[in-house]
């Protein structure tokens, strides 16, 4: 293997030279690196572009001159970083079990209104500190989630042929009142400086396979939870 500080890294003129060190510096670029070197033949790397989200970097757009026994392999990946999904299953006295989804505007879809579980972007931290971080986020501080409650149903790569991202699913079940259930159904949350706009909707568990359009995180973390449950 090539220690990765000998594979030569260049950049594209629209990658600004005084944020390359940056980029060269970033947590989820090191380690696709690190992973990428010690399983592929790499002989070079091109950064065509970068997203930053303020002062951190976002995400990385390469083209890598890879090999794999003796022949080159598709080089492009978008590199994102990790991300953490949580299904919260709420119980309340006599009724079917409930969860609570997202409805938030995704332009990559082209979707203004995708229903979808609480997610978020690995940044700083371990996986569980970030899934409670992002529903403190996205549900509201007021919904109290334990750490030891959290149960972790699987880490999957979403899109492998085009995106490092690998998405780890937990989901908890929490005893809820009626009114607490009636003040979360409608909320308006996100967090304004990085322009989100959520509104939460309560609904029955067993309604996401029936949602239409949502994410593969959502209906994965549903079938793995009744799955779980069943057994």
């Amino acid at each position: 293997m090539v220690p990765i500080d000998h594979i030569p890294i260049a950049f594209s003129a629209g990658v600004p030279e005084d944020r390359r060190a940056d980029v060269r510096a970033a947590p989820h670029f090191r380690r696709w690196l690190e992973q990428a070197a010690a399983r592929f033949d790499l002989r070079g790397i091109v950064v065509r572009d970068v997203v930053f989200f303020g002062a951190r970097v976002g995400f990385i757009l390469v083209d890598a001159d890879a090999w794999h026994e003796g022949r080159k392999v598709p080089g492009a990946a978008l590199l994102r970083g990790d991300a953490v999904s949580v299904l919260v299953v709420l119980h309340c006295p006599g009724q079917a079990p409930r969860t609570i989804l997202t409805c938030e505007a995704r332009l990559p879809v082209a979707c203004p209104d995708l229903l979808a579980l609480p997610a978020g972007m690995v940044d700083g931290g371990n996986l569980v500190s970030t899934a409670l971080r992002e529903l403190a986020e996205e549900v509201g501080p007021d919904l109290v989630v334990p750490a030891e409650r959290l149960i972790e149903l699987t880490t999957v790569w979403p899109s492998p042929g085009g995106c490092d991202e690998a998405i780890t699913l937990y989901a908890v079940d929490l005893e809820i009142d009626e009114a607490t259930m009636r003040a979360l159904d409608g909320r308006r949350t996100g967090n304004a400086a990085e322009h989100e706009s959520i509104r939460l909707h309560v609904v029955a568990l067993d309604d996401i396979p029936r949602l239409g359009r949502t994410d593969a995180k959502t209906l994965l973390s549903y079938h793995l939870y009744r799955a779980g449950k069943s057994i």
